[in-house]
């Protein structure tokens, strides 16, 4: 929608329930698309967004709501009363349903469980069973299997009898007497070939699947890298129990690249959406405290070379910049290498090959740099000796920088650690307090000389 489009359109909703023209805007409702509605939605107030759904059908209620950011879903699903939320639930596919049931408070949930459908029902509490971010905890357990001895006929009536129940069908998972996964056929293939032919005939054997529990960034690795719109889940025995979508897919990219984002700026597991000033403090607070400790630990170093500053003032002019080098050079080289990490253009076994790139390109950037800052320190305080001291600093900061910046993540990786984490104030705060020790180490080594 164009901005002025959403404006009207957000006026429009608010001035009708103002005048309780519920008439008008349920048709107004019914014509928008459920991304759209959702984006207006998360403008609305509590009372207007309850007034929203009162009128909206549940199907049409529940593809709004899981549009809608995590936050505000959550808010709104409590908000919602329990017939309301027991229709959206019935008619959400099981992996949508279960992300709504989660928000609900634990007595609420138990009573809900015992209202909505039971094979919606049962289908949440074995959702529910595995963790959020996993291919478990992503899958849905809407999908069509076939027996690999079965006819294409057969095969057909079972999409037939399956249709209202599973959308987005693109491909039908084969499977043996066991339930196993064994192969996958494509809608293509079952509409081309004779009626009569086997499964097992046109089948594809090689076949892409994950185990239930991998994790969820690990899923989209594989999607991307093999191009997949759908993956089947598979048990430790390879049995089929479900399968992800490519929205869900897309969703896992967004959230991961979001998670890495704010790891990386410090604001770890805050929600864009999110409203509550304690909430977001509570997750940014902890990293501004280590940002302060290393402050304190800076002052410490500077105090340790008073004598230095004292003799000669200028010294203290430079830190600024040399602490502000050495933490964009660490910050880039950082950054470079988790998303490489993350999209898998960059491999763990390669960390020797990544490293020594990055030691070059700190290098080259170092000495460019350092020949430059030495000069102007030479020429500003006449003093030569003293600009080949800051031009020295400043390369050796920038190679130190740029090496841990490309290290950190890996060895973060290897611990099994997000590698995002090492690219906040982390690895600012330590190229900080090592920078400076650096700068007034060797600063100081010159003036003795």
């Amino acid at each position: 929608m164009a901005q002025t489009d959403y404006k009207v359109l957000l006026d429009n909703i608010r001035n009708m329930i103002q005048e309780q023209a519920y008439q008008d805007l349920q048709g107004l409702l019914s014509e928008l698309h459920p991304a759209d509605l959702a984006d207006l939605v998360e403008h609305l107030e509590s009372d207007e967004i309850l007034a929203v759904f009162t009128l909206l059908t549940p199907e049409k209620a529940g593809e709004v709501l899981k549009e809608i950011s995590a936050p505000i879903q959550e808010k709104i699903a409590n908000e919602l009363d329990d017939q309301t939320i027991t229709h959206i639930l019935n008619e959400l596919n099981s992996d949508d349903a279960t992300d709504i049931f989660s928000y609900l408070e634990r007595e609420r949930a138990q009573k809900i469980i015992g209202l909505v459908q039971p094979d919606v029902s049962e289908e949440l509490q074995k959702l529910l069973g595995y963790e959020t971010d996993t291919a478990g905890g992503i899958m849905a357990l809407e999908f069509v299997s076939v027996n690999a001895n079965s006819t294409i006929q057969e095969a057909v009536e079972t999409i037939r009898k399956k249709r209202e129940e599973v959308e987005n069908l693109y491909y039908v998972w084969v499977i043996d007497d066991f339930g196993k996964l064994v192969g996958v056929v494509s809608i293509k293939d079952l509409v081309l070939e004779p009626q009569d032919k086997k499964i097992n005939d046109i089948m594809n054997a090689d076949v892409m699947s994950v185990d239930v529990d991998t994790d969820q960034e690990e899923v989209a690795r594989i999607a991307k890298q093999y191009a997949l719109t759908h993956i089947p889940v598979v048990t430790a025995q390879h049995k089929l129990i479900g399968r992800i979508t490519n929205d869900d897919i897309i969703d896992v990219i967004e959230e991961e690249a979001s998670e890495d984002i704010s790891l990386m700026a410090g604001v770890l597991d805050q929600e864009i959406a999110e409203e509550s000033a304690l909430k977001i403090s509570r997750a940014r607070l902890p990293w501004l405290l280590l940002g302060l400790f290393g402050g304190l630990i800076s002052a410490i170093v500077i105090n340790h070379f008073h004598g230095s500053l004292e003799k000669i003032l200028a010294l203290s002019f430079f830190i600024p910049v040399i602490m502000a080098m050495g933490g964009n050079t660490g910050t880039q080289a950082a950054t470079v290498v988790i998303r490489g990490l993350a999209t898998g253009d960059i491999s763990i076994v390669h960390t020797g090959k990544r490293l020594l790139t990055e030691l070059w390109v700190a290098l080259i950037n170092g000495i460019l740099c350092g020949i430059l800052l030495g000069l102007v320190v030479a020429f500003w305080l006449s003093d030569p000796r003293l600009g080949i001291g800051v031009g020295v600093s400043l390369i050796t900061v920038i190679l130190f920088s740029g090496s841990f910046g490309a290290f950190v993540p890996f060895l973060l990786r290897k611990l099994n650690i997000d590698p995002a984490l090492a690219a906040g104030p982390f690895i600012t705060t330590s190229n900080d307090i090592l920078g400076l020790l650096i700068y007034l180490s060797i600063v100081t080594r010159f003036l003795m000389v």
